[in-house]
């Protein structure tokens, strides 16, 4: 059988590598947070002492109230939680709180410019449309495994999908004929086993005389002139196994550069990488750093193109307006203040001159 020795481009190869790196950062559905003990299992703190109760007693203080429940089946008191009055909120919180906030972010599958008005939004829309996200990335999360298994069965039959579909067949019917086969030559009685053979042997032109050799433990014949050929070609084979290797070897090392890189850049958290992944693939030479691959792809879209743009104007405008308003504060300050000590007279010998000499000291 003569053996496919065609090998894909290296732009093919470095554009797969990237893609495969980029699949492996992409991020994941978030896990569902594990839910906390119930507060039975975690014993209460008790109150403080009476004393720094009572030295607190004149203070304003804010209790939360969503603290003060009762536990269920234990006999200590619950823990109340005392917040000094005017006391800021932590950094820590706040900081939490934003990072938290399950309607902070527009959903990234949103087009680019449909994500620019995700602030116009009312909150409780953002909350649903948060909410059903949510649950379409729970249900591909339940559905992982079968969706691995169906590809896994598409990349097995692929091969052979032309041969089936020109018999007439189906990829279902051709796998379940297979079992069917399979399941007779295991458990049919002997005769029926019989039969199968022989259908087989006379559907797919099975050589009786090799088939009998084959059974009795004897080498088949062989053609000679196939043998020499084989001979001759032994070396030019074994060259060919030899720079399979060695282009694999390649291959393994180029991908984990590319992995690398693709790691450092998903952790500058690129805005629209989910938008222009395909485009970056295609531009991408392998030599360029990925910032500038992602600029260009960014570019090249006309929708991120027109965000970028816009947000240029209105940089510049606000860089204008505060050049304005502080060019404004020089002009008072400097209408404001005083004459300079050491102004010196016009020595003119007329009002002319002196109205002239005043001007020409604003001037400067």
């Amino acid at each position: 059988m003569e053996e496919n020795t065609t090998t894909a481009t290296p732009e093919d190869d470095l554009r797969s590598n990237l893609e495969e790196a980029f699949d492996e950062k992409a991020p994941e559905p978030e896990q569902n947070e594990p839910e906390s003990p119930p507060e039975s299992e975690t014993p209460a703190e008790e109150p403080e002492k009476s004393a720094e109760t009572s030295e607190n007693s004149g203070s304003n203080v804010e209790i939360d109230e969503k603290k003060v429940e009762p536990t269920e089946n234990t006999g200590k008191k619950p823990f109340v939680e005392v917040k000094k009055p005017n006391q800021p909120p932590s950094v820590h919180d706040e900081a939490g709180k934003t990072e938290k906030d399950p309607i902070a972010k527009a959903p990234q599958a949103w087009k680019p410019s449909a994500r620019e008005h995700w602030d116009a939004i009312p909150e409780e829309a953002r909350r649903e449309i948060v909410r059903h996200e949510e649950q379409v990335k729970e249900a591909l999360r339940k559905t992982v495994k079968e969706r691995q298994f169906a590809d896994a069965v598409r990349q097995t039959v692929e091969p052979y999908r032309a041969t089936i579909e020109g018999e007439g067949g189906t990829v279902v019917q051709a796998i379940g004929q297979l079992m069917q086969t399979a399941q007779a030559l295991r458990t049919a009685p002997p005769p029926h086993k019989a039969q199968l053979v022989a259908g087989l042997i006379k559907q797919f032109g099975v050589d009786v005389q090799q088939l009998d050799s084959a059974l009795a433990g004897q080498q088949p014949q062989t053609d000679p002139v196939a043998e020499r050929i084989e001979k001759e070609l032994a070396p030019v084979r074994q060259w060919q196994q030899q720079m399979a290797q060695q282009q694999q070897m390649q291959e393994q090392q180029e991908q984990q550069r590319i992995n690398q890189l693709a790691q450092e850049f998903y952790a500058t958290e690129p805005e629209f990488i989910d938008d222009v992944r395909d485009m970056m693939v295609q531009i991408y030479d392998g030599q360029m750093p990925l910032q500038e691959a992602y600029d260009r792809a960014c570019w090249a879209n006309p929708e991120i193109r027109g965000i970028l743009q816009k947000r240029a104007q209105a940089e510049q405008a606000s860089q204008v307006n505060q050049q304005t308003q502080k060019a404004k504060r020089a002009a008072v300050s400097v209408q404001g203040s005083a004459p300079p000590a050491n102004t010196q007279a016009s020595g003119g010998a007329n009002l002319r001159d002196d109205i002239e000499f005043a001007l020409s000291k604003l001037a400067r």
